[in-house]
Order: C-alpha cells, then sequence, then structure tokens
C-alpha cells in the first residue's frame, strides 16, 4: 500500500495528566510552522537524542529537510493540543517497499505524560496497514528512555561496535 493512499484516521487521546491531544497526519503546508514551535520548545540533549544536533536554528532554518514527505516515503504522525504540535512519530520508507525507519519525538515540556507512548503505538498500527513488516531505529546511548518504550513493544537492541549507537528491529506481525 502506498503512503498516499493510505487514511489515517485521527484520534483523541488522553495524557497522564488529564489533558486531550489529538493524533493525526501531518500536514506540510500547514503544520511547519507549528512543528517549527516543538523544536523550539526542545533541550538540546532532546535534539541529540533525535537529530544528532544541538542547534534549534540549523534544524528550523530547514525544516523541509526534516519533515520530507514525498509520496511513498515518509509517514509523520504528530500530537497537537490547542493548535501546537507536541510530539510526532514518523516511518521513513524504505524502496523495498516492507522495512521502514521509525523514530519519535516529544518536546520538553510534554515529556513523562505518556505521549511517546501513544505516538509509538499509533505508529505501529499504521506500519502495519501500509503493509510494513519490519521497523529499524538507530538510537544514541543517550537516550535509554526510548530503547526502555521500544524493548516493551518488542524491539530487538544491538550496540555497533564503537559503542555509538543502538540499532533496534522489530518484525511485525
Amino acid at each position: 500500500m502506498h503512503v498516499e493512499v493510505f487514511a489515517f484516521a485521527s484520534r483523541r487521546c488522553v495524557l497522564r495528566d488529564g489533558s486531550e491531544v489529538v493524533i493525526r497526519r501531518f500536514h506540510p503546508r500547514e503544520d511547519l510552522p507549528k512543528w517549527c514551535g516543538m523544536i523550539r520548545a526542545c533541550s538540546r540533549d532532546t535534539l541529540w537524542r533525535r537529530f544528532e544536533l544541538r542547534d534549534h536554528e540549523a534544524i528550523v532554518s530547514r525544516p523541509e529537510d526534516f519533515c520530507r514527505c514525498e509520496p511513498g516515503s515518509d509517514f509523520i504522525l504528530i500530537a497537537e493540543r490547542q493548535g501546537k504540535i507536541l510530539g510526532e512519530a514518523r516511518l521513513c520508507l524504505f524502496p523495498e517497499g516492507d522495512t521502514a525507519e521509525f523514530c519519535v519525538l516529544v518536546a520538553d515540556p510534554w515529556q513523562g505524560l505518556g505521549l511517546g507512548s501513544l505516538l509509538t503505538d499509533a505508529v505501529l498500527e499504521a506500519a502495519r496497514s501500509l503493509g510494513v513488516r519490519r521497523l529499524v531505529v538507530e538510537v544514541v546511548p543517550e537516550n535509554i528512555r526510548i530503547v526502555r518504550l521500544l524493548g516493551k513493544r518488542g524491539f530487538v537492541f544491538r550496540r555497533d561496535p564503537d559503542g555509538r549507537i543502538f540499532f533496534g528491529e522489530k518484525i511485525l506481525d
């Protein structure tokens, strides 16, 4: 199935603090400025764990490089509340079609509320619907929270020989 024809139904979810968010597909034209706002709400450490960059301006000065939404390449979900993007999860589809790289980002003010779990579960559901059979992820060792979160969802991790990166993989049923 191609990304451009897959319809993801928006859903309302409740965070641990009782607040409500909407998880929906990312729309580049409308959402890019809000996405930049999310990036600005991230600490330098959070940026490092996701992008291996610590400079907000290096990211927000060229957001289209980080939000490629070419048909058949990326599938991005966002969590939104009151017109702000709080986090994202995405699949970057490989050309062979049955493998995708997975990543998730939650801006600092909303970490620890279960948003990363909600986004991860939603994008795992989307991956299955898209016909993805294998998910891969690369994680810097400092990001132990995501290694734990994904481990609970069946990802198996190994370190590269230099210990600089964790490689994770999940086979979808």
